[in-house]
C-alpha cells in the first residue's frame, strides 16, 4: 500500500532539505516537504493558540493527572505547531495514514520494508512509532506482527490495552522523540483535539499514552530503522528537558 511521506523542514534549512531529498530518493521513496513553523516568528493567531505555563496539568483517567514542568522554548513552540499543522494538512488531504519525518532522521533501507509491511498489523492502530527510546510499560504477551525476508522484524503494541491501566502504569512514561512515525487520520484528529492550545512539546503530545490514549505500535528491533543525523538540533538539547510529576 502506497503511503504519503511528509518531511518537516524549516525553509531556511536548505542543507537539511538537500540531505533528506538525496536519502529518500536513494531509497526509492516519494516525499513532500512541509514547511515548519518558526517559533520565534509566530503570527498573532498562533500566539493566541498558545498557553505557555511553567507547569501544565494534563488530566488522565482514574482521577489522575500528569504535570509537565518547564515552559516551552520558542523552538519547541514552533515544533509543536509544525506537527499540529501537519496533522490538519493530512486530514485536509483526505489521507487515511501518512508518514511524518523530521529533517534530521537517517533511515535504514529496512525502514522501507517496514513501511510496506504496515498492513501485517491486523488489530486497529493509530500510530506506528520508530523511536528507539524505552520506558513505556507494555502489555505482557502482546502479539508480535512479524515481517521482513526472514521475519526478523516485528511490530508490537506499546502500553496497555485499556487506557485506565495506562493511567496507572504509564502515567509518567513517555516516548520523547517524534522524528519518524506513521499516523492515521484518527490519530490526527485526536492529537489536534489535545494539542491546542499549544502548551506541551510535540513528542510529549504523541508519546504520553496515558494522556492521548492512542493505540500505538513500535517497530523492532529498537534503533534499527533510523537514527538521528549528526547535526545541531534546531530545538535544543539539555535545556529542553521537561519533568513529569504525578498529580
Amino acid at each position: 500500500m502506497a503511503i504519503k511521506i511528509f518531511v518537516i523542514n524549516m525553509r531556511r534549512s536548505a542543507d537539511r532539505r538537500e540531505r533528506m531529498a538525496a536519502m529518500l530518493e536513494s531509497l526509492g521513496l516519494e516525499y513532500e516537504f512541509f514547511a515548519a513553523t518558526d517559533g520565534r516568528n509566530l503570527t498573532p493567531e498562533q500566539e493566541q493558540q498558545c498557553d505557555l505555563q511553567d507547569e501544565v496539568v494534563l488530566p488522565v483517567r482514574m482521577g489522575r493527572k500528569i504535570i509537565v514542568q518547564t515552559k516551552l522554548t520558542p523552538p519547541e513552540v514552533g515544533c509543536a505547531f509544525s506537527h499540529l499543522r501537519l496533522y490538519q494538512h493530512i486530514l485536509d488531504c483526505g489521507l487515511d495514514r501518512a508518514v511524518i519525518l523530521e529533517d534530521d532522521a537517517l533511515l535504514h533501507p529496512d525502514a522501507v520494508v517496514a513501511l510496506h509491511s504496515l498492513d501485517c498489523i491486523t488489530e486497529p492502530w493509530d500510530v506506528v512509532h520508530f523511536s528507539s527510546h524505552v520506558g513505556i510499560k507494555n502489555l505482557p504477551l502482546s502479539h508480535k506482527y512479524r515481517f521482513g525476508p526472514n521475519n526478523e522484524f516485528y511490530f508490537q503494541r506499546l502500553g496497555m490495552h485499556h487506557p485506565a491501566i495506562d493511567s496507572i502504569h504509564n502515567q509518567r512514561r513517555v516516548i520523547v522523540l517524534a522524528a519518524f512515525y506513521v499516523v492515521t487520520s484518527n490519530a490526527c484528529e485526536r492529537l489536534l483535539k489535545l494539542g491546542y492550545p499549544v502548551r506541551i512539546p510535540s513528542d510529549y503530545l504523541l508519546g504520553l499514552l496515558a494522556y492521548n490514549e492512542l493505540k500505538m505500535f513500535r517497530a523492532y528491533p529498537l534503533g534499527h530503522f533510523y537514527k538521528v543525523a549528526d547535526v545541531a538540533s534546531t530545538i535544543g538539547g539539555a535545556e529542553r528537558q521537561h519533568n513529569l510529576v504525578r498529580g
